[in-house]
């Protein structure tokens, strides 16, 4: 009897034993798909603030490349476009040049958008581009440092140091930018940190007077930062981008948030606001903002 009651005993002890670990397995996988999936949250959140960051930096060196094109007092040269023929930059934008001759440098050039102005593919932006050059900026080597004062692009403050410079030669047209210091805050109060390297290289367009034609191949790299994540970003096939189109076209990036990876797939090259992202099993259509 005594054997009796204490088989009963080990098999009860056994069975609670495996009870109890069957229920912390179970609760270590609930909480292992628990933060995979938080995981995910977090390189996805991280890969669309990637888009739109970029967009509205790499927006700001087209501003400027478009000034550099339409204004002589960049360019020196008469390679030109009205800024009514299609460009990004809005009506009503004011620009200035100190000082205000052809030929002094390093000049400072004023690209003002006032209290607002909206273009027609629904970008908004307010406040002041400023940019030195230190010499005519078609020269190889010349840069361009860009500030912000009181700028915002739909609705995000943006602040930071970006710098362009010019590696044209005699393969092409060239520049990289760099971006310090960079900062977003967003309407709700949301702070991203953000820094990176970006080097373009003119495949389009070189050879006419328009800048319409021309198009770009971008490749670089990246950080960005907020309260929840840093991400750290990688071109990995170069980023395809025209002047006549609001949106990169081509190419793919990796964003990576603590070992995780997402990848962003631009397409083929339509223009279009569309680009694929995949994270983990998961893949969603994103659409680009302007």
């Amino acid at each position: 009897m005594k054997h009796y009651f204490n088989t009963n005993k080990v098999l009860t002890v056994t069975a609670l034993a495996i009870g109890a670990i069957t229920i912390f397995f179970a609760c270590k996988k609930d909480e292992k798909t628990g933060a995979d999936e938080q995981r995910d949250v977090l390189t996805i959140s991280a890969a669309e603030k990637e888009t739109e960051i970029n967009a509205i930096y790499e927006d700001a060196f087209t501003e400027v490349i478009d000034v550099n094109a339409t204004q002589k007092g960049l360019n020196g040269q008469n390679r030109q476009a009205a800024p009514t023929q299609g460009l990004a930059r809005c009506a009503g934008v004011e620009i200035s040049f100190d000082p205000a001759d052809l030929i002094t440098f390093p000049k400072t050039i004023t690209i003002d958008y006032g209290t607002g102005c909206t273009e027609s593919n629904g970008r908004s932006r307010k406040g002041m581009i400023i940019v030195v050059v230190d010499k005519m900026f078609w020269l190889t080597g010349a840069t361009a440092t860009i500030t912000f004062e009181n700028y915002f692009v739909n609705g995000i403050k943006v602040e930071g140091t970006q710098t362009l410079t010019n590696l044209s030669s005699n393969g092409g047209f060239g520049y990289t930018y760099a971006v310090a210091g960079g900062k977003l805050t967003y309407p709700n109060g949301t702070v991203v940190k953000y820094s990176g390297t970006r080097t373009l290289q003119q495949k389009a367009g070189g050879g006419t007077m328009s800048i319409l034609d021309d198009a770009y191949e971008l490749t670089g790299h990246a950080k960005l930062e907020d309260s929840t994540s840093s991400a750290n970003i990688l071109i990995k096939s170069p980023l395809h981008r025209k002047i006549s189109c609001s949106w990169i076209d081509k190419g793919e990036l990796s964003v990576t948030v603590n070992a995780h990876t997402a990848s962003i797939n631009y397409g083929t090259g339509d223009c279009d606001n569309k680009a694929m992202l995949t994270v983990g099993d998961k893949t969603k259509e994103i659409t680009l903002k302007p």
